[in-house]
């Protein structure tokens, strides 16, 4: 069919009776809603930054940055930028990379080679000196895949950055997706090719005898970690795909080291002037409850909590810095890109950990779901953790799919999404699905008038499969509220309200033990060994006290304000979709939270700032596109 033909089919669609008084109504709501009091409470954030910008304090402080110690600070900023700039590390790290674009791909080879070979010479030793020694043939298998994988590379007359440059693999990797600048390996790759076979030849020699000491595998990793650490110093911005990606296979110490990292590399870019740092009326409040995360584990009545302090700090640096580096559209969507990759990625394991793995009942009342085999985890250590993740990225897939404009990448997401759903729906977490249903139902709602009446539309058919589907686990899931799940969650509510009377005001201190010490006192009988309270706003409340929920809850509202004043606003469709699918996505995490404290997994908690970071980055980018850069946000 053509695409005349199509256009003119889905106008008589469109004309018909039912379908143009339903798109009708969905405006009128629209417009009625936006018109009224909670439509103005939700889109007046610029008028709210416009009062902050006026009022007394910001003019106050407007005073106070023109006093001398402003000064001396500029002044000590520009000579630590020139320290920085002539030190000997970043010299070196510049040197190495330059010898290392313009070196033969040859040389490249040979060193594989040379490693391979000494790698092999040695674990024949360590066999015969040592019988009993069970490294000696996994080695000798590692050193013959590097010397074939050497030998790929010993007669070619490149240099590494011309096959770098001319890779459609290495290039999508390293430029297209990791975002790195392509003139200095443009710029190498016209450089005369460097000979030398001493230098690699002795380097793989050197990294064979090291192998007397170390792991061959663990020599790659420290490798690749170098490799790592190059990327992340020259480009912070690479960091965060790279977290964005990695995050639900790496552990909570890897993550943290990571960010640590990008935190330093962002730091010293913005100290040389190669970055900025501004701040909005929104992060106010978050710097509000980052000092509360402080006090939560300074003044604990638990050591542990301490701990878990540092790492909350490190984990919500990160929307700091994402908010501040993330500087173009496209870089926005390959972070996205990579947060949907790795939820594939997850579901997929998921789906064939329920087929073929070997599942647990221990997360599941037995008595009344008996024809559930079990829960799937995937990469993480719970089912309800592994939906807190899922439904944080779901709407954020379904934005990407709207606005996508090529034929492959639709079909990629719709594929991610298509295992998103399979894999929420083997989780069996009920707090999960709700969230899914209700941030899905909202983004189609605000998206567009015609998913409004498609959903309309869709309500009789969702409710004849929901009456023929009454004996399915899944509806039986859903509409089982008397379980032993449920009533052990409760009894713990109970406990914890009891709990706030005393300690609300101030908290009890962060973490998990600081919980396990009070509770108890507390807790129903039989409830006593509760971890944390199944609920994200009374843990803040126990933990940190009740101040700390109120800044929370202020930046959620804000952040919403945000979203949604953007929204009303935007010309560009495709940003309006990222836009609403972000929010939408931090909004699960929150509605699941009044089931569950989604925020006892470290993981979940780095990605909720993760992606509220990348929603206010998103807005911040899209207003300066030429679509937006004219409009007046109201």
């Amino acid at each position: 069919m053509s695409v005349s033909k199509k256009k003119h089919s889905l106008g008589k669609y469109r004309k018909s009776i039912l379908i143009d008084s339903l798109t009708k109504l969905a405006g009128r709501i629209y417009r009625t809603f936006l018109a009224g009091f909670f439509g103005w409470i939700l889109t007046s954030y610029e008028a709210l930054v416009s009062g902050f910008s006026s009022s007394v304090i910001i003019k106050k402080l407007q005073t106070v940055s023109g006093l001398k110690i402003f000064h001396f600070a500029s002044n000590a900023k520009r000579r630590v930028a020139e320290a920085y700039e002539r030190s000997f590390f970043l010299n070196l790290l510049r040197s190495i990379s330059e010898k290392l674009l313009t070196a033969r791909i040859a040389s490249f080879g040979l060193f594989f080679f040379s490693y391979g070979f000494y790698l092999i010479l040695i674990q024949v030793i360590r066999e015969y000196a040592l019988p009993a020694d069970n490294m000696a043939m996994s080695g000798i298998i590692i050193g013959v895949a590097y010397m074939l994988f050497g030998t790929l590379f010993l007669f070619s007359k490149r240099n590494i950055a011309y096959t770098i440059y001319h890779s459609k693999f290495l290039g999508g990797i390293l430029f297209e997706f990791l975002g790195l600048r392509i003139t200095d390996v443009a710029e190498a790759a016209e450089n005369e090719n460097k000979k030398g076979w001493n230098a690699p030849f002795i380097s793989g020699m050197v990294f064979g005898l090291i192998s007397i000491f170390l792991d061959p595998l663990m020599i790659l990793a420290i490798i690749l970690l170098f490799a790592l650490f190059y990327v992340i110093v020259i480009s912070p911005e690479a960091g965060i795909i790279l977290v964005c990606m990695g995050l639900p296979f790496l552990e909570t110490l890897q993550l943290a080291a990571l960010i640590c990292l990008i935190d330093v590399s962002y730091i010293l870019k913005l100290i040389c002037g190669r970055r900025m740092f501004r701040l909005q009326m929104m992060d106010f409040t978050v710097l509000a409850f980052l000092l509360f995360v402080i006090f939560g584990g300074i003044f604990t009545i638990d050591g542990s909590s301490f701990w878990k302090m540092l790492v909350f700090v490190c984990f919500m640096s990160v929307y700091f810095v994402i908010k501040n580096i993330i500087s173009s559209p496209a870089l926005v969507k390959r972070c996205l890109y990579a947060l949907v990759l790795a939820s594939a990625l997850v579901s997929a394991y998921g789906i064939y950990q329920n087929y073929f793995g070997d599942l647990s009942s221990k997360w599941h009342d037995i008595s009344v779901f008996s024809e559930i085999r079990g829960r799937v985890v995937s990469t993480f250590d719970n089912p309800n953790v592994l939906g807190e993740f899922l439904v944080l990225i779901f709407p954020i897939t379904l934005a990407l799919m709207a606005s996508a404009k090529k034929a492959n990448e639709r079909f990629f997401l719709f594929v991610s999404a298509l295992l998103s759903c399979g894999c929420l729906v083997f989780t069996w977490s009920r707090g999960a699905w709700l969230a899914c249903i209700i941030t899905t139902a909202l983004f189609l709602c605000v998206s567009s008038k015609y998913f409004f009446t498609a959903g309309i539309l869709s309500m009789p058919i969702l409710g004849m499969f929901v009456f023929l589907q009454s004996d399915s686990a899944i509806i039986r899931r859903i509409t089982s509220f008397g379980d032993s799940s449920t009533s052990y969650r409760v009894n713990i509510w109970k406990g914890v309200l009891q709990m706030l009377e005393d300690i609300g005001f101030f908290g009890i201190g962060i973490g998990e033990e600081a919980f396990r010490k009070v509770y108890p006192i507390y807790a129903l009988a039989g409830i006593e060994a509760a971890p944390h309270s199944h609920n994200l706003y009374l843990q803040i409340t126990v933990e940190m006290g009740v101040f700390a929920l109120l800044f929370f809850l202020i930046f959620v509202f804000m952040f919403t304000q945000f979203s949604f004043s953007f929204s009303k606003n935007a010309m560009n469709r495709s940003n309006r979709l990222l836009c609403m699918g972000i929010f939408c996505g931090a909004a699960a995490l929150l509605i699941q939270g009044l089931t569950d404290y989604v925020w006892y997994n470290y993981r979940i908690f780095l990605l909720f700032w993760i992606v509220v970071g990348l929603g206010v980055a998103h807005v911040s980018v899209a207003k300066d596109t030429e679509e937006e850069s004219d409009r007046i946000y109201f």
